[in-house]
């Protein structure tokens, strides 16, 4: 990718090459984050070398195409631009525009951010017009306040547009990055970096009734996701089974992460209660398990408690794992325990 921009920065006018090649290095900043692509280079006035071109910008999950045209016989004057939506800046006046997109106003072709700056203060008065345009549909007006007036959502985290372009509109577009806490996905052992969820709703039908939604995250959080959900639902499916295997015996249950389940057991009328411990990793990791006393105290006033290593193997069904694990308790683990509890507390 990287030869192939530059062998799009060659085919332009020597003054704008930097110009271009400084764009095509940034991505977007914006919700989409993905970087503008440029096509149909050519030449005003004849040269082998281009000094118009078309760019190619991700916007809310659309593609915005501008025109850009240099003279290469002034090349002190700034760009113009013909945007694929006749609706955008159609009514600005020039005061306004120099406000709203100083960096053209104030052209410094020695700047290699030039072109840029341009481009990002472009971008953003779009954003500012699609906005506007969308105080003139009632429906949609109140869906975006009420976006915005709550209070997880910030104007920057939403992009807006209305489709088709230049006509009245028949679908909008709204792009809303999703706050979504990563924090427990690191807990589980993954390594994450800046990695995105997006919502995209779109809206259509009469009086905009007709919405449809769609998740986007990122390529590389999606396996990570789906490790996520197999793994819990591994975990739920072990808690399930166990409280059906005993029942009316559950003492409680972590109903969120399913993290962990107790229940009470007995051997020969010796009641105890066994902690079952399931790690994040679980099938991968060992779960573990330790035996309370319903009876004993240490010289700390808390109750009797130890840890044993179980049969394990990651092959094992839930099922077969329990029932494995009971016998073993039964077999191996409660008669020591049972005289360990007598013999250290009272």
């Amino acid at each position: 990718m990287l030869n192939q921009q530059y062998n799009i920065t060659h085919r332009t006018d020597s003054y704008i090459e930097p110009l271009l090649k400084r764009v095509l290095e940034m991505d977007v900043p914006g919700l989409c984050r993905g970087s503008i692509q440029v096509q149909s280079i050519s030449s005003s006035c004849g040269k082998a070398r281009g000094d118009r071109f078309k760019l190619c910008i991700p916007y809310a999950k659309q593609t915005l195409n501008w025109n850009v045209f240099f003279d290469s016989q002034c090349p002190e004057m700034g760009p113009d631009f013909i945007f694929n939506d006749d609706t955008f800046l159609m009514d600005m006046n020039i005061d306004t525009l120099s406000i709203k997109v100083p960096s053209l106003a104030k052209w410094n072709l020695n700047d290699r951010n030039a072109l840029l700056n341009v481009l990002m203060e472009l971008l953003a008065c779009y954003k500012e017009h699609q906005i506007q345009l969308l105080q003139k549909q009632d429906r949609l007006k109140l869906e975006y306040s009420m976006l915005i007036d709550s209070s997880q959502i910030a104007p920057g985290d939403v992009e807006i547009i209305l489709l088709p372009f230049a006509s009245k509109p028949t679908e909008a577009k709204f792009l809303i990055t999703l706050l979504v806490d990563l924090s427990q996905l690191q807990n589980y052992g993954f390594e994450l970096e800046n990695e995105t969820a997006m919502l995209l709703i779109t809206f259509s039908g009469p009086n905009w009734n007709r919405i449809q939604t769609h998740l986007h995250i990122s390529k590389f959080l999606q396996p990570i996701i789906n490790s996520f959900v197999q793994r819990f639902k591994s975990r739920r499916l072990f808690v399930s089974t166990l409280i059906s295997l005993q029942p009316g015996a559950t003492i409680e249950y972590d109903s969120l992460d399913y993290s962990h389940v107790s229940v009470l057991l007995n051997d020969e009328d010796f009641h105890f209660v066994v902690h079952f411990f399931l790690p994040s990793g679980y099938p991968q990791d060992i779960p573990e398990i330790e035996l309370q006393s319903i009876y004993h105290m240490t010289k700390e006033r808390s109750p009797f408690m130890r840890k044993f290593d179980v049969p394990y193997a990651k092959e094992w069904k839930p099922l077969e794992l329990i029932k494995k694990i009971c016998a073993f308790i039964k077999k191996d683990c409660v008669k020591n325990f049972k005289r360990n509890s007598i013999e250290n507390c009272s």
